[in-house]
């Protein structure tokens, strides 16, 4: 019996003390995993599994730093994550870091509490080169990525900088520059409108409230390149364009008008010197004519001798007005053809010079500007009344005819060296003589200045008319 009660002891103790060693070793178990160095893994294969855990997990990952203003962020051939240190560290783009700390995916993939070793400095990775569309998709979080764009507006974006926005493919996103960057923006990389090429970090929007689908962030000017100017084919520009060249066809259309008011007017107004001018040729002539041969119908039976001068009278008015016709003719067709006031003036010249002892000269110099029918007329009466006068009257041995065009203007000048004339004497209107009268009457009809010069050497007839 006493054998049996020590062993019954020996049992209890020995219970009570694998149940103590049980104890310890269940509590010296977690420990144990705690402590257990975290493997080496890829930032992919490090997300992957952190997504199947509710908690942040340990893992040691290297990758080369891409950011280092505002947020570390690092990637390898696999990925790219964010990285906060446990305390600050001295980092610079391009290195390669060993990265041990607890990751987590909530907001974005991210290793808190991390220890960061250097382990040497390196180049930078080049930029993922993606379109918008392919940045929106988001399958590039926390990448360096490169893509092109038009933009849109800028404008301060408070504490963190510039902000840009921007438009590519079917998306509109943004761009934010740092205020620390310690370079200032190009002024031409800043016009709306002008296309840029952007390197950044890619920032994915997960929520679900609007705005846009992801950002860029931006680390130095030097990440934004200049690829296209804007154009100048703006909505703005094409406006102005447009009212320009509205406000030029209204002022063509309101010239063309006018040119053909002012074709319609000098028209109107030829047709009225026609008119004027054959009314006082032929219907003036024709009046005449018709009173004398009434003068002689009463006359023949009573004085058939002053019936006979009235009868002459009216054939000298028949041949007259003939004379003033076939010159009307003359000029209207000259005018037809072009010719100019030159060339009536030759033909003159060269009937007055079959029945004429002495020269007859014509020199004409300058260019010929549009004489109007009223002009051409005048003028070509007036020296054809200066050259008649002067082969009737001067006995000169030589007449010269001088025309010269000017800018805006003509002058004509009939000279001759006969025996010359005292103005005051020449009869007038009342003796039946109207050449003199006849051609300052022409002249003030075109505005034009007569001057008529005469001694015994000789007389000129001048003739000044503005176009």
């Amino acid at each position: 019996m006493p054998l049996s009660g020590d062993r019954s002891v020996g049992f209890a103790r020995l219970a009570v003390v694998l149940c103590l060693l049980s104890l310890l070793a269940t509590r010296a178990s977690p420990v144990a995993l705690r402590r257990g160095p975290a493997r080496l893994q890829s930032i992919e294969s490090a997300i992957q599994s952190a997504s199947f855990s509710r908690t942040p997990i340990s893992v040691v990952v290297r990758g080369i730093v891409t950011s280092s203003q505002h947020r570390i962020v690092v990637e390898d051939r696999t990925g790219a994550i964010e990285v906060r240190p446990l305390q600050p560290e001295q980092i610079s783009l391009g290195d390669e870091l060993e990265i041990s700390g607890q990751i987590s995916l909530s907001p974005e993939p991210q290793v808190q509490q991390a220890q960061l070793r250097r382990l040497w400095g390196g180049s930078m990775p080049l930029p993922l080169s993606i379109t918008p569309d392919q940045a929106a998709e988001g399958g590039n979080e926390l990448f360096l990525v490169e893509t092109v764009a038009k933009l849109v507006d800028f404008a301060p974006a408070g504490l963190t900088g510039v902000r840009l926005n921007l438009l590519g493919g079917h998306q509109n996103f943004s761009a934010v520059l740092p205020s620390d960057s310690g370079q200032e923006l190009s002024a031409k990389s800043m016009q709306p409108g002008t296309t840029l090429r952007l390197t950044g970090i890619l920032i994915v929007n997960h929520g679900t409230t609007g705005g846009d689908p992801f950002s860029i962030q931006l680390r130095t000017p030097d990440d934004i390149e200049l690829v296209e100017l804007p154009s100048w084919w703006t909505r703005a520009h094409l406006m102005l364009v447009g009212g320009i060249a509205t406000i030029l066809i209204l002022a063509a259309i309101s010239f063309v008008i006018h040119i053909r008011h002012s074709r319609y007017r000098a028209v109107a107004e030829e047709r009225a010197s026609i008119a004027r001018d054959l009314h006082d040729t032929l219907a003036q002539g024709y009046a005449g004519i018709t009173l004398q041969l009434e003068a002689a119908q009463q006359m023949i039976q009573r004085d058939t001798g002053r019936a006979g001068a009235l009868l002459n009278e009216a054939l000298q008015l028949v041949r007259h007005s003939r004379d003033e016709s076939h010159l009307s003719i003359d000029v209207l067709r000259s005018l037809s053809r072009d010719s100019r006031l030159e060339v009536l003036v030759s033909r003159c010249v060269q009937q007055l010079r079959g029945g004429y002892e002495g020269r007859i000269e014509q020199y004409v110099t300058g260019t010929p500007p549009v004489l109007s029918y009223s002009m051409v007329t005048n003028l070509f009466r007036i020296v054809q009344e200066a050259l008649a006068n002067a082969v009737s009257h001067s006995r000169a041995a030589r007449i010269v005819v001088r025309i010269d065009y000017r800018n805006h203007g003509v002058l004509i000048e009939v000279q001759d060296n006969g025996a010359g004339f005292n103005p005051g004497s020449v009869p007038g209107p009342e003796e039946g003589h109207f050449g003199l009268v006849g051609m300052r009457e022409r002249c003030a009809s075109i505005n034009a200045k007569f001057e008529l010069l005469s001694a015994p050497s000789g007389t000129i007839v001048r003739v000044r008319a503005d176009v």
